[in-house]
């Protein structure tokens, strides 16, 4: 009973997020910091769980990569990738894999799991599905809004998300965030336009 209390106040509140996110109710608070850290925190706090399904990390990424994003909402973005990725390998590798574009940092997360197939892909970031229902009672990310909220987070940086895979070979993630949206570059420029004002 304590289990599915939790369960349910996880739901509960996985909804919640949900609905803001898709509202925009949120605001992103943006600012420059360096992606990499952000790596290194996750595969910390995920590394029992990681150790439970005898799965290791790896980390392929500069020791400095700049990254334009709300922070909270960045970490939230990754973790709940790294998350899923865990909850779907056994005895495998999941690889956390960042670097820069152009004007743009992307991140990738990789892993040697089940997999999955080119309509479950298609699926994926439908809100409560689950690519894999025999997962649904188990303990991590049983809601099924885990990539939905992610799918929205990522959008609202005016960024993209896209996920290949393949059954038994394992799944790839990659997030693209850019450094600043067109509609931010506009503001920038208002904002520099703007006539100065004697305090």
């Amino acid at each position: 009973m304590s289990n599915e209390t939790q369960r349910l106040i996880r739901l509960v509140n996985e909804n919640l997020d949900y609905e803001k996110i898709r509202s925009n109710s949120i605001r992103l608070e943006k600012r420059h910091f360096n992606a990499r850290n952000v790596l290194n925190n996750i595969v910390e706090q995920l590394s029992s769980k990681a150790a439970e399904s005898k799965d290791h990390f790896e980390i392929q990424s500069p020791d400095d990569l700049p990254i334009y994003a709300d922070y909270d909402r960045f970490v939230q973005i990754v973790f709940n990738i790294t998350n899923n990725a865990i909850q779907f390998t056994d005895n495998g590798t999941i690889t956390l894999i960042g670097e820069r574009g152009y004007q743009e940092t992307v991140i990738r997360i990789a892993d040697t799991g089940i997999g999955m197939t080119k309509e479950q892909q298609k699926n994926i970031f439908e809100r409560y599905y689950k690519a894999d229902a025999s997962r649904r009672a188990h303990k991590y990310g049983e809601s099924g809004l885990g990539l939905a909220i992610v799918h929205q987070l990522v959008q609202q940086h005016g960024g993209t998300i896209s996920v290949t895979s393949k059954p038994h070979k394992g799944t790839t993630f990659t997030v693209i965030i850019p450094d600043q949206t067109d509609e931010e570059k506009k503001d920038a420029a208002k904002q520099k336009q703007a006539p100065k004002t004697d305090a």
